[in-house]
């Protein structure tokens, strides 16, 4: 006889064997709502009967011994064989419930919030309260709508850590520099760019070329006035270029003269209040660069003792991106195929079909990791833009009229089946262009590491 199978493939069938030929009744679901600080929970049978109604515990030696304490009392009245747990995905309180109960054996199912809402949703129900989001999980897991239950451990949890951190000052230091950019609009507008009207055409010019280059952010720091460019003039601008290694061209020189001169910025003691948020912002900005800095080169070294290190083989993945793909992804051993990767970080596109009709694929589900899915978008662009042996599969979507945003997530899908192959087969990826030696693709992309070699069969 063939393999049976079962409507909710493999997950299904590991479920209803726990469940085949046991008796209902002595099935318990513990169902957790993680909080800061007062966690809840509730014990009931399959039949949705209330073995323990719901009731407070905290994170702590004695807060956790009520719980073990509730469930042990649990089973003893009821006889029961089977036990299922399951504990909502609420920011990061849910973590210490899930690894202190994985000390005493327990083996905790960490549910999406959004299947919860579902869940309540689908009772017609739209209040929000612990009780009701206990009841949410109980039935999630009566429905075997789990999406992991294990924590990150060892190196991965520490990458784990440091990739959110990461991510997480980036997205403070974007907003940091926007907010320079509209200080220096109203200290002097130009000094981004100025509008070249020659020959019937509008373009924008701009004085450096990078903005946050070395050069841009000394005189933003020392020289952010129009007016003390003037004074300084082309002598002392290239006196200034020598002695601080700015290594400003002379049409550089001259642009920034340009619109110095041609500025209409208010005097400087009428900008006193932004030129002081300036200097602060600025300084800010320096503390920004210097703990992202840190968190990059200890990513570096952790990601490099790791089999992540092969996803640097990938033209067009850097060492960031590839350590946060790593740690989101975990373990690969724990899935069977990489089609459970794309389910847990969401990007598996929603499939409608009615009636005998072929179907159409709409938006992505959303439901999972959106930490994974957010890597594996920003890893898809990348690989758009920089990887040759990928290009084809985005020209290909391109010409069939895909948006570029699609294209992205289905790039992101391609490198997490690549990924799952390479890290469960322990072996680099395979580049149709020669020119390129995998240990130098690697070794290009690192800034704080000496010079590494595979060192995997």
């Amino acid at each position: 006889m063939g393999k049976s199978l079962h409507i909710q493939g493999l997950k299904g069938t590991k479920f209803s064997q726990q469940l085949r030929g046991v008796n209902l009744e002595q099935v318990l679901i513990v169902a957790i709502d993680a909080a800061k600080l007062h966690q809840k929970a509730l014990i009931c049978n399959y039949f949705g009967d209330i073995i323990a109604k719901p009731f407070f515990f905290s994170v702590n030696h004695s807060g956790m011994q009520t719980l073990y304490d509730a469930i042990e009392q649990a089973v003893a009245s009821t006889g029961a064989v089977r036990l299922f747990l399951g504990i909502e995905a609420t920011g990061h309180y849910y973590e210490d419930i899930v690894r202190e109960m994985a000390k005493q054996g327990y083996l905790v199912q960490i549910l999406n919030a959004y299947t919860t809402f579902e869940e309540r949703a689908s009772a017609l129900n739209w209040c929000k309260t612990d009780d009701l989001d206990l009841v949410a999980i109980a039935h999630a897991l009566k429905s075997n709508k789990a999406t992991e239950f294990r924590l990150a451990e060892g190196l991965g949890r520490q990458l784990h850590v440091l990739t959110r951190a990461r991510r997480s000052e980036i997205r403070k230091r974007s907003t940091l520099r926007m907010e320079i950019r509209t200080l220096m609009d109203n200290v002097w507008r130009e000094f981004q760019g100025y509008a070249d009207h020659s020959h019937g055409r509008a373009r924008k010019i701009k004085v450096f070329s990078d903005f946050w280059g070395k050069a841009s952010l000394f005189f933003m720091e020392h020289y952010p006035h129009p007016a003390a460019i003037c004074k300084l003039g082309e002598t002392g601008l290239r006196k200034l270029s020598i002695q601080h290694n700015l290594k400003l061209r002379a049409t550089a020189i001259r642009k920034l003269l340009q619109v110095a001169a041609e500025s209409l910025s208010s005097d400087e003691q009428t900008l006193r209040s932004e030129l002081l948020l300036l200097r602060i912002k600025l300084q800010d900005l320096r503390a920004f660069d210097a703990k992202i800095d840190t968190l990059e080169q200890e990513i570096e070294g952790l990601l490099l003792q790791t089999d992540g290190r092969l996803l640097l083989t990938v033209p067009g993945l850097g060492v960031s991106t590839a350590a946060e793909l790593y740690a989101e992804m975990g373990d690969v051993s724990h899935y069977t195929h990489a089609g459970q990767l794309i389910k847990k970080a969401g990007t598996n596109p929603v499939v409608k079909q009615t009636g005998g009709s072929a179907g159409s694929y709409g938006k992505i589900y959303k439901q999972g990791n959106s930490h994974l899915r957010y890597v594996a978008y920003l890893a898809g662009r990348s690989l758009c833009l920089h990887n040759p042996d990928l290009r084809p599969f985005y020209e290909r979507l391109k010409n069939r009229g895909k948006h570029p945003r699609s294209i992205f997530v289905a790039m992101g899908n391609k490198m997490l089946k690549l990924a799952f192959a390479m890290l469960r087969d322990k072996k680099p990826f395979l580049s149709n262009t020669p020119s390129c030696p995998l240990a130098q693709e690697m070794n290009k992309k690192l800034r704080f590491s000496c010079f590494i070699t595979l060192g995997i069969a």
